[in-house]
Formats: C-alpha cells, structure tokens, sequence
C-alpha cells in the first residue's frame, strides 16, 4: 500500500536520512536540514513523505519563500524519491498533491531550483505540470556549478473567449519573459533573450474559434518569414489538430495546466457524466493512498483510460471534463478528471498503446466496440477526488433534473460550476 501523508515526529531521522542522500549537490544540506526540521515541527514548512509497505521513500519539504513584501509565493525546497522508489511511478502523485496543498493556501507562485546535473531528468518531469523555465543562477551551492530555476503560476480565475487574447499576451507571454514587439489583433510578435545577448523573434498567431479557418493556420509560416521571425506559435482556446509542422501548439489543455487552477469557460459542451463502476472509480481517482499496480510490472498506473462507445460522444474533446457518477451502491458524483485526449481505434490497439494503464480487460474494452470494431477512449490527466459525493437526488434537483444513472449525458459549463460550488471547490482569489 502507497501511502502520501504529512511527516510526524517519529520520522525525523528516516527522513533526514533520505534528504541527506542529496550531499553531492548541496554540501551544507546537513545543517539546513536540522534547521528545517524545525521549521516543519513550528509548522513554517509542508512536509510530506511517500510510504510504501510501511518504508519511507520519498518526501517533499515546501513552504512560504520569505521575499520582501511577498506572502504568496512558495518554494519547493525539497523533492526526492529514493533511487528504490523511482520505479514506482510515485513522483506525479506526490507533486499533485504538494501543488492541491498549496492551491488550498491560494498561493500564487511555486518555484523550485535543482542541480545542473539533474537538468535533464528533472526539467521534462516538471514541464509536465505546468512549471516553466526561469533561468539559471551560478555559484549558489558549489563553484563553478548552476542551479536551474523553474516555476509555476498559480490563477484562480475563469477565462472566457473573450478574455483570451489578452490573457495570453499578459500571462502565457509578458509574465514568462517574452517581450511584446508588436501586436495587432490576435496576431502577436514577441522577443526573448536567449542568453548572451543574442534574442529570438517569434510569431504568435491566438484562436478563439472551436475550429479555425484551415487558410488561417496554413498562414502562419507564411507571416513567420515575412516578419523575419525565427519561430511559430499557434495557441488556440480549443483543441486543434495541424498535423505534423514546425509550428508549436499550446491550447486550453495547456494552458490549463501551465495555470492550474485556472479553468477555461467552454461554451458548447463543457463535458461529461459518466457512470463508473464502484471498483474503477477507486482505481481511477487517487485519494491519498494507492494499493493497485498494474500486472505486470511494480508502477502506478500513470494515465486514467476509460472506454465508450465512439458513436455518442463526438462533442467531447481534449480539454472537457469527464465527471465520475458512481452506480450502486454509492449512487454519487465523486469527482473530475481532465480528458487529455480523446482517440478512436479498435480494441486490441487501444488495449496494447495504453499497456493496461485502463481499468479494463481486452475482453471487457471489446464490449464497447461498435459495428466497425472501433471504441473511443477517454485518456484522462488529472483528477479531483471531491470532498463529499453529490447524491443522485441532488444531482436531480439542482443540476440535471433529466439526469439518467444508466447512461452518459453532456454537461454544459454552467451545470459544471454548480457542481463545484456544491463542493465548495473555488477556483478564484
């Protein structure tokens, strides 16, 4: 059993043990450590350490940064997995937690600066949830070695369509380091310094439409090179497919990660129900503790893969919200989870591209297959396990009065707030 729970007492010198495996990089980590063992102990610092079968393995030590002025922004001072707990796949489930932690607090900022020597493990690990690169900073710890500085901002707001292309301009693009240039509507060219003086143009072209006009994203590359830009940017509100190009795609799936807890306002479908059978349903949303490893090797499973029938559900897109009903006997909504992407493929191919990360067997997947031999899978990124279920008779009365338990239904943006404001779930300041 995997347990991610908050540090007690009796795990001082297990964890200062583990912490002190880090001496390579951080020669005075011991004397830190006594200090922030303190901190923890005066409730100054977060601690929270990864149990499994009993042993400690991994922990995460984050707290307040003490900034002139500043209250809101929170450094990740420590976060380690023991080199016989990396096999586990544990590291995504205990920074998930260590950023709900902070969420709860309404932090703004989180930041965290690692070893050069970890550059190339640790900055793709951290991409993954939205934590970007902020530069280097030399001769912190050792001579003649760097620290890498990345971050992660936190916004507690609702973007709509038409707060979009201002919001990528001052967020997604201003507040990371690239410098406006010029602007004119959604077309945007910006400059960054790339270290040593030397800077790179980039031309950034903003969609709000679901599907923009094919001439329009075709004409990128070509306003790219009459504006002399060395790179391209499309970032779209909504999920758009260019196939394979020189142009980077960020859209709202991204950008929800980039800024999570940001949430962006969908006007047509902004997800679904689902009902879930009692068993998946505890497979699929992580609450804090994780006894199921996939069969046939020791890892958490890392992807939630869940499988419908391609027919009824071609509104739902990368982005929507897939909305976990929980049949008999909890009859209850119990959770959410972020659907990354949405494909359709027979079931022997989805069953071998997710290597049994699903909840299902081949033979169960095959029940979903249409008369063409095609099942859609939901492949789902985050989840949010609710604090209380949201029983039927309530989902009734003040969501969806025509909610049916048997079956799947779409949910619009508006009945989706509801459902998170009866979970006292906030996502602004």
């Amino acid at each position: 059993m995997l347990k991610i729970r908050e540090y007690q007492p009796e795990d001082r010198e297990t964890v200062k043990s583990l912490v002190l495996e880090l001496k390579k990089y951080y020669p005075d980590i011991e004397d830190w450590m006594n200090k922030e063992i303190q901190r923890i102990k005066n409730k100054e610092s977060k601690c929270l350490v990864v149990e499994l079968d009993n042993e400690i393995g991994g922990v995460s030590i984050s707290a307040m940064a003490r900034l002139p002025q500043k209250n809101d922004v929170v450094k990740l001072k420590t976060f380690y997995l023991s080199e016989d707990f990396r096999e586990y796949g544990i590291g995504p489930y205990l920074l998930e937690r260590v950023i709900d932690e902070w969420v709860k607090e309404k932090a703004k900022k989180i930041y965290v600066t690692f070893a050069e020597e970890e550059v190339d493990e640790l900055k793709s690990f951290f991409d993954k949830y939205g934590f970007l690169f902020d530069g280097i900073s030399p001769l912190v710890y050792r001579d003649n070695v760097s620290e890498y500085i990345m971050s992660k901002v936190l916004i507690y707001d609702k973007i709509t369509e038409e707060k979009f292309v201002d919001f990528v301009c001052d967020y997604l693009l201003r507040s990371r380091g690239y410098k406006i240039k010029q602007r004119d509507g959604a077309d945007v060219i910006v400059e960054r310094v790339n270290g040593l003086k030397c800077s790179v143009n980039t031309f950034v072209r903003i969609f709000t439409e679901p599907d923009p006009p094919k001439e329009r994203i075709e004409g990128i590359e070509i306003k790219r090179k009459e504006c002399g830009c060395s790179n391209s940017l499309l970032v779209s509100y909504y999920p758009v497919d260019i196939g394979t190009g020189k142009i980077d795609v960020i859209d709202g799936y991204d950008i929800e990660n980039f800024f999570y807890p940001l949430r962006m306002m969908r006007k047509k479908y902004a997800g679904i129900i689902a009902p879930v059978k009692p068993v998946y349903a505890e497979q699929l949303l992580y609450d804090g503790t994780q006894a199921l490893l996939s069969p046939h090797k020791k890892s958490l499973r890392r992807d939630k893969v869940f499988y419908k029938y391609p027919s009824a559900y071609r509104e739902v897109r990368r982005g929507s919200t897939f909305v976990f009903y929980v049949s008999d006997p909890v009859k209850g909504i119990i959770g959410e989870g972020k659907i990354e992407r949405v494909v359709i493929d027979t079931p022997e191919n989805l069953y071998d591209k997710y290597e049994q990360k699903g909840v299902l067997s081949l033979k169960e997947v095959k029940t979903y297959a249409d008369t063409n031999n095609k099942v859609l899978a939901f492949v789902i990124g985050k989840v949010t396990r609710y604090p209380e279920k949201i029983p039927i008779d309530i989902i009734r009365s003040k969501i969806k009065p025509s909610f049916d338990p048997q079956g799947s239904c779409f949910i619009s943006q508006k009945e989706l707030d509801t459902i998170r404001k009866l979970e006292g779930i906030n996502y602004e300041r």
